[in-house]
């Protein structure tokens, strides 16, 4: 408390006073070659923001998997993340509780499948190895009907059809340890997916909110935007989950039809994998129907391969498009482009990114055609027609006036 000693130093401010102002920013003229022209200075500003924000996106795109799959988890996982958080205080706490159950509920599945799977694979390998070593490859085209001519042809020219068998056997040996990198790539993207998952269960509003302050629209075109958006990524991944169902079932029926082991594995194997449109359920149904082919069981073959391809061209293309076209309220040809587009450009991230963009470009489309209409109350000439009363024209005195400003 001050006694009447005088106002206290610069260097120790009193209670009651605030501490001075920092010293000035140095006058422009002497702040480099920009000086003596002030006007480009605004422009070298957004040149240089640009510039960064680029080089922020450059940063972010060996993460755009993890981006696109952390985002869309985190919408559809939202209401379980609300519930969640209606009996647990801590939001950290909550964020994490809901990250680990999309990790149990979503992410396990997925995992024990592509293990399987991938177990499947190799012991398959190793027994077409071991059979072409004995020449049981020839053996068995040589009792097909319908690949004795193959065995002639390949006589004739001097083809060694074992010696091919172990080539395409390597081959596949040298891609299994690229999917195994592979593996360990995807790992670490989903590792990256988790951590931007539980920040967006715990800081989403916090995000919304500086998101909306970087936008150059309003709050209800913002909500817009993000409402469109979100609904884009709801659809697809309704679209993919019904389709691959559909695949499943049709994909165990058949395997039971035809005599082939384990249908009800094989259709859940199918499930997962039709859900990523790049590998897609004929990594199964494909080697199955060459099996067939080579037991000699050719009209179990032909149709497993004509149901493969029915299920590829109408369940997965025209189907799919169908259902998420319908949901989003968009016509199928730009959500077909939007699809497939997206997944030419970002890879299996693109069923995720390139509905989203067509969303979020429709409805800043639609917030242009919005502000650029001209509607009923946006001039004079349209207003509520006046009332003759005691005082003049105008609103009646008992009523307020309804032309809205």
């Amino acid at each position: 408390m001050d006694f009447g000693n005088g106002p206290p130093q610069p260097d120790s401010p009193g209670p009651d006073r605030e501490a001075p102002a920092p010293t000035a920013v140095p006058s422009p003229r002497v702040e480099g070659p920009l000086a003596s022209g002030r006007p480009l200075r605004p422009v070298a500003l957004a040149l240089l923001t640009l510039l960064l924000i680029g080089l922020c996106l450059y940063l972010a795109v060996p993460f755009r998997d993890a981006l696109a799959w952390a985002f869309a988890l985190a919408i559809i996982a939202w209401p379980l993340h609300v519930w969640i958080g209606r009996r647990v205080q801590y939001r950290s706490l909550a964020a994490a509780l809901s990250t680990l159950a999309v990790l149990v509920l979503i992410l396990g599945p997925g995992l024990f499948v592509a293990y399987e799977l991938a177990q499947e694979a190799t012991s398959a390998a190793e027994r077409v190895k071991a059979e072409s070593a004995e020449g049981v490859v020839r053996d068995s085209m040589e009792k097909t009907p319908g690949l004795r001519k193959v065995v002639e042809w390949a006589d004739r020219v001097g083809v060694d059809l074992d010696r091919s068998a172990r080539q395409i056997v390597s081959g596949y040996t040298q891609d299994a340890s690229s999917l195994v990198q592979g593996t360990t790539s995807a790992v670490l993207q989903a590792a990256v997916a988790l951590f931007i998952l539980y920040h967006l269960f715990r800081d989403r509003f916090d995000l919304t909110r500086s998101v909306r302050t970087l936008l150059p629209l309003t709050r209800d075109e913002t909500d817009q935007v993000f409402a469109q958006a979100a609904d884009a990524v709801r659809a697809n991944l309704y679209a993919n989950v019904l389709t691959s169902v559909v695949a499943a079932a049709g994909g165990g029926v058949m395997f039971w039809l035809t005599g082939l082991p384990s249908p009800v594995l094989w259709a859940v194997v199918m499930f997962f994998l039709s859900l990523l449109p790049v590998l897609s359920s004929a990594l199964v149904w494909v080697p199955a129907t060459a099996y067939l082919a080579l037991s000699g069981q050719w009209p179990q073959a032909v149709a497993l391969g004509a149901w493969g391809a029915v299920n590829s061209i109408v369940v997965d293309n025209l189907m799919y498009v169908w259902l998420a076209g319908h949901r989003m309220k968009l016509h199928q040809v730009p959500s077909l482009i939007a699809i497939m587009g997206g997944l030419y450009w970002f890879g299996v991230s693109g069923m995720i990114l390139g509905p989203a963009i067509l969303a979020a470009t429709v409805a800043v489309l639609g917030v242009w055609h919005h502000r650029m209409a001209v509607t009923p109350a946006a001039g004079p000439a349209v207003a509520e027609p006046e009332r003759w009363t005691a005082n003049g024209p105008g609103p009646a005195p008992d009523e307020p006036s309804r032309v809205q400003v």
